[in-house]
């Protein structure tokens, strides 16, 4: 079975005067089943941001 997944990809683009920059677009790619589960596992697995952070601190009313 094949899985549509968004990724965010590194794409050099020309900024202005032609000099070059590194930027990250969304693209959608298929991937299959054992790579779709390692994907979804991984990103369970990601440590929270700091704004996450914060704002679990907010609702908490941890100090």
């Amino acid at each position: 079975m094949r899985y549509r997944v968004k990724v965010k990809v590194p794409v050099e683009k020309r900024g202005f005067l032609g000099s070059r920059k590194t930027v990250m677009e969304t693209r959608i790619i298929e991937v299959d089943r054992k790579t779709y589960k390692e994907m979804k596992k991984r990103e369970k697995q990601k440590p929270y941001t700091l704004e996450e952070m914060m704002l679990y601190d907010e609702l908490m009313g941890d100090e």
